[in-house]
């Protein structure tokens, strides 16, 4: 997948684009943030209370539902509050170069603006995703030429890129 989003990156020959996020927007989505893992911690402590005993399974329930509900209400306003393409400070014309050097969050950020998904489909019919067993007589350079040709096989089956457009 890196090797994928790195090839796309050195392919961009765009003028630099850098997106900066303001203050006030990144204080709103630090909140919401905030809310969402105590609202997240709140729930876990519900779980436990009830695993416990110490609440009835229609109290677990009806307050199960309460939590869940602010919690998919402050993701659906953590959402709206971040910008479509996140990734502040990051310029496309110069990720490739800057890769290795960097965080997984800003790679993942950085991905995230040309990359939308990857797909991991099933094993198609007639493979088994076991790693191949050496041959006798097999040299073990040879064996892992065949075995690096079946796993690039695999994944060119498998795997599907869905790129922004």
């Amino acid at each position: 997948m890196e090797e994928a989003v790195l090839a796309a990156f050195e392919q961009i020959s765009v003028s630099p684009f850098t997106r900066t996020a303001s203050n006030a927007d990144q204080t709103v989505r630090v909140g919401l943030a905030t809310r969402l893992d105590a609202d997240r911690e709140r729930l876990a402590q519900l779980d436990d209370d009830h695993y416990d005993g110490l609440i009835d399974k229609t109290m677990w329930m009806r307050q199960r539902a309460r939590i869940a509900e602010r919690i998919e209400q402050t993701r659906r306003e953590y959402t709206a509050a971040t910008p479509d393409q996140a990734g502040p400070g990051i310029d496309v014309t110069t990720v490739a170069a800057e890769w290795p050097g960097r965080t997984p969050l800003w790679q993942y950020q950085a991905a995230s603006l040309i990359l939308e998904a990857v797909l991991v489909h099933a094993l198609p019919d007639g493979m088994n995703g076991a790693t191949p067993a050496r041959r006798r007589n097999e040299t073990v350079e040879a064996f892992h030429l065949r075995r690096t040709a079946y796993r690039a096989e695999i994944l060119a089956q498998r795997v599907e890129f869905i790129w922004r457009a």
